[in-house]
């Protein structure tokens, strides 16, 4: 069975090789492989392990990082009832066994039980990733429009993110 926790520091090296991994397949994440650093790696976990949340799933096998999920609140105070800019990754020799629904299920929940103060959970998702709209759709998130061309591809075609949200029910504006 696999095992989600919450990351810590030092699985920065861990988390940069999955990123790498995933970064090689075509729409896998938003970011060019060159971009992928540890730096950026680095800069997300601070963020997420400080003022947000992260996860990563474990390989039952030997213990490695197969899946990482995170989300951050971005510092300003009339945003910090708000996670945003959530990734999620799953090494490709995983993906379609239903650890990113884990991961997500394990997240959001983790959210309600624990960060009361978070009412908004944000990310984007490019248009035509209709599974993965379809995916999000199913845990409670919501459609909250589009940003007509916002994303300029490598091959200078532009594509439209859709932003959706999930709100925590058990939210309280009082912390």
């Amino acid at each position: 069975m696999y095992t989600i926790q919450k990351a810590i520091s030092s699985d920065a090296s861990q988390i940069l090789k999955l990123y790498k991994k995933v970064g090689h397949q075509p729409g896998g994440i938003i970011r060019l492989k060159r971009e992928i650093t540890f730096e950026y790696i680095q800069d997300f976990m601070h963020k997420s392990i400080n003022d947000g949340l992260i996860l990563v799933v474990l390989n039952p096998n030997n213990r490695q990082i197969i899946g990482e999920i995170h989300a951050y609140q971005i510092g300003l105070s009339a945003f910090r009832h708000i996670l945003t800019d959530l990734t999620i990754v799953v090494d490709p020799k995983f993906q379609g066994q239903k650890i990113g629904k884990l991961l997500f299920n394990t997240f959001l929940e983790t959210v309600k039980v624990e960060h009361p103060n978070i009412l908004r959970v944000e990310l984007f998702v490019r248009e035509n990733n209709t599974n993965a709209i379809r995916f999000y759709l199913k845990l409670g998130f919501c459609n909250e429009g589009k940003q007509y061309q916002k994303i300029k591809n490598p091959d200078l075609t532009l594509e439209t993110p859709i932003h959706m949200v999930w709100f925590n029910p058990n939210y309280n504006k009082t912390l």
